[in-house]
This record gives C-alpha cells, sequence and structure tokens, in this order.
C-alpha cells in the first residue's frame, strides 16, 4: 500500500463514484463546491496495483488557533480492514500535522442504528468500528436530535432511506408504499398533475418557494447562490423539478366527468320511476355524492385559476444523482395546492428514475428525531415506507493539542461549543 497525498481528483472520482458508501459529499460537484470558497485537495491509498482503495476530498475551515481539515461523508474504505484503517489515519495524520493543521475532522458513511417508526432501536451497527476509531485518540460526537428543523453544520443525524435494490418495476414499486401514497399518486395522475425539470433562469423562483416553506415550517433555507452553484458544479448529476397542474384542463376534465355522471344519475332517477330497488338507489346516492365532491373541486380550482392562472406550481425539489444513491434535498410544497399531491407525486417519480438506473437508494434524508407524532415531514417520508438509521456522527483528533485546547476554551467561554464555521 501506499498514501497519495496528493491524489487526483479523476483517479478518486472513479474510486468514490464504485464505493457502495460513495455520497454527494464526497463526489465531483460538492468538492468544486468547497473549491469556490475553501482550501481543499484529495488524497488516499492505492494498492499494489495502483488502484485507488481509500481516499477522500478534504476542505479547511479556520478556528481562532488554527485550520481544521475535515472530511464530510468520508474518508471512504473498507473500515473492516483494520490494517488499511491504520495505514490510512496514521499518514493521514501525518500529513495534516505537516500543513499545520489543528485538527482533523471527518463524518464516515457508517451508520449505529435502525429505528423503527416510533424511534424504537431495532438494530445496532458498526460498534467495533467506533470504538477502534476512539482507540486511536478520535473524540466521537454523535448527532443529537435536530427538532428545528435545521440541517446539522456536521453530520446527518438521522437519515430516511428506502431499499430498491430488489424492486424492478413501478407495479413493485407502488405496492411497498402505505395504501395512502398509493393513493395519492393515483390521485394525482389522474388530475393531470405533470413534473417539468427547471433551468438556471428559473432558480430565482426555485428560491422563493423554498424559502416560503422554510418560513412556514421554522427552518433556515439555503441562499441563491447555493442553488446556482450547485447547478453549475454539479451539473448532470443535479436535478431540479416541480410539479405542477394546469388548472384549465383539469376544469375542463372535471366538467366532462361532470356532465357524464349527471346523465348516470338522469338515467337512474328515470329508472327507479318504475322500479323500487335498493341496488339502484344505492348507485343513485354514490352518484349524487360524486356530483357534490366535483362541484366543490371545481369551484375551489376555478377561484385558484381566477387568483394565479392557468398553471400553478404545486410543489418542487432538489436532488442529488449518485451511482450509490439518490439524495432528496433541498424542497418545497405550496401548502394550498397540497390537495393534488404534487410531492407525492415527485417522489414517486424520483423513486421510478433510482430504478432505471440501477441505482439501489433512495435516500430522504433528513429527519428532526422527533418521533412523538409531531413531525410531519417524517410522517409524509414514512408514507413510503424507508427505514430510519442514526448515522455514527462526527470524529476529531487534535493534532496540536495545545493550541487545540485554547481554542477550545474559547469556543466554551464564548458558548459556541462544537460549532463549526
Amino acid at each position: 500500500m501506499e498514501f497519495v497525498a496528493n491524489l487526483s481528483f479523476d483517479e478518486y472520482e472513479e474510486f468514490e463514484r464504485s464505493c457502495p458508501a460513495g455520497r454527494y459529499m464526497q463526489s465531483r460537484g460538492q468538492y468544486n463546491m468547497n473549491k469556490l470558497s475553501k482550501k481543499t485537495g484529495c488524497f488516499g491509498v492505492v494498492d499494489d496495483d495502483e488502484h485507488v482503495i481509500a481516499g477522500a476530498f478534504y476542505f479547511v475551515d479556520h478556528a481562532r488557533m488554527g485550520d481544521i481539515y475535515s472530511v464530510w461523508g468520508g474518508p471512504l474504505m473498507d473500515y473492516d480492514n483494520e490494517e488499511l484503517v491504520d495505514f490510512f489515519f496514521d499518514n493521514a495524520e501525518r500529513f495534516f500535522k505537516q500543513q499545520g493543521a489543528l485538527a482533523f475532522r471527518f463524518t464516515p458513511v457508517l451508520d449505529v442504528q435502525q429505528l423503527d417508526d416510533q424511534g424504537q432501536v431495532v438494530a445496532e451497527y458498526n460498534a467495533g468500528i467506533r470504538q477502534h476509531l476512539i482507540n486511536r485518540g478520535y473524540r466521537n460526537v454523535p448527532q443529537n436530535p435536530v427538532t428545528d428543523n435545521r440541517m446539522p453544520k456536521v453530520g446527518l443525524g438521522y437519515e430516511y432511506r428506502k431499499d430498491l435494490s430488489k424492486i424492478n418495476s413501478v407495479k413493485e414499486l407502488r405496492a411497498t408504499y402505505d395504501k395512502r401514497a398509493r393513493n395519492d399518486v393515483k390521485r394525482a395522475e389522474r388530475f393531470g398533475v405533470y413534473l417539468e425539470q427547471i433551468d438556471y433562469d428559473h432558480l430565482a423562483a426555485f428560491k422563493q418557494h423554498t424559502e416560503d416553506t422554510a418560513e412556514q415550517r421554522e427552518y433556515r433555507d439555503q441562499t441563491l447562490d447555493f442553488y446556482q452553484h450547485a447547478y453549475e458544479e454539479f451539473k448532470d448529476d443535479v436535478v431540479f423539478i416541480e410539479a405542477r397542474l394546469n388548472l384549465a384542463d383539469f376544469i375542463a376534465n372535471k366538467e366532462q366527468e361532470l356532465v357524464k355522471i349527471q346523465q348516470e344519475v338522469d338515467e337512474l332517477n328515470a329508472k327507479l320511476q318504475d322500479i323500487n330497488s335498493k341496488k339502484l338507489k344505492t348507485k343513485l346516492s354514490q352518484g349524487k355524492q360524486q356530483i357534490k365532491s366535483l362541484n366543490k373541486a371545481l369551484a375551489r380550482a376555478k377561484n385558484e385559476q381566477n387568483e394565479n392562472g392557468d398553471v400553478i406550481t404545486l410543489s418542487g425539489g432538489m436532488f442529488y444523482i449518485q451511482p450509490q444513491e439518490i439524495s432528496y434535498m433541498f424542497s418545497f410544497t405550496n401548502k394550498q395546492f397540497s390537495n393534488y399531491y404534487g410531492q407525492h407525486y415527485l417522489m414517486d417519480h424520483m423513486m421510478q428514475v433510482a430504478i432505471e438506473r440501477g441505482i439501489p437508494t433512495y435516500n430522504f434524508y433528513m429527519v428532526t428525531g422527533k418521533f412523538d407524532g409531531t413531525d410531519g415531514v417524517l410522517k409524509f417520508k414514512q408514507l413510503f415506507k424507508g427505514a430510519i438509521f442514526r448515522t455514527m456522527g462526527w470524529f476529531e483528533k487534535p493534532l496540536q493539542p495545545f493550541k487545540y485546547g485554547i481554542d477550545h476554551v474559547i469556543k466554551t467561554i464564548l458558548g459556541h461549543g462544537n460549532d463549526v464555521k
């Protein structure tokens, strides 16, 4: 084995995209995003045939007493191979210390727990790996539950994921959903909801939607610059998609449906003049109820059309696409149009994309950690029947202990705790 302190990103990328633990956090797009404002680099280990077997890209944050060298979503390697782990970290620590690093911090793509929908632990993982890293002098900081809907600065804490590896068709996919999700997706299809991938020039409007949703849910949205840079740097590995509805078409279809059902009701009334049939009376009652529901839907749609025009935007999302997973990131839902189920339709579509491309995981990402039934976002994700995982959190090791200690004291006095700039 050989440690390479200045690994080319092209070499590393080939490894990252084939590594099961690879994520958008260690992708070329994220590397380019970090390069816009931070010092970055790429390092790793190659075997005797010069194939990369461990690696990551790092970025540098400035602390008060020095620089923190960080890896987010890595390093990537076989953590069960202790010889490789020790070789990698021995050399990485030596290299960063030579660069004058105050400390090395990283967030491995490793789970510690799987939880059920009520937040009860059903499986535990990687305890030996965690202890081995601690024995190497790393402090492990588990990500605490995120109860304010804000993305953690370091580590993602809880994730909600759905395994698609054994699903081969749309029919099989939808059969895995909760019944409510299946029905909602079918309703969206009947309503005529459609999806549109948006371009760079539409990102400002997308940002306005996400900002409105962030204010409603009381979390911090990303900036327009972030969305624009992500569009430019991730290229084909990111998509921004919105769910829309043409109200003029919806109204026309509902009016046709209303005419048809009214004809059926009129025919049933005529038959009941001659036949006293319980079955016909039941059908008549159902028909009248359908007419009532259609008139209500039409009145609402016409009001929405008067206020918003023919086309309304229901919801939207930003998605990173990697060979290992599709990541559902930042999104919005216009609550006044929730009765058209645009977000359900969007989730279903993106999981279909994953299946078509052979991508094994759909990652809904952040779950706040509140399992008392008050988290509406969690309830929505649970409709698609994935699973909750708690990640290992982050690890940090001082490389200059004296300066690190002073820096930590200053942070404690100022009340910043484990904040990262």
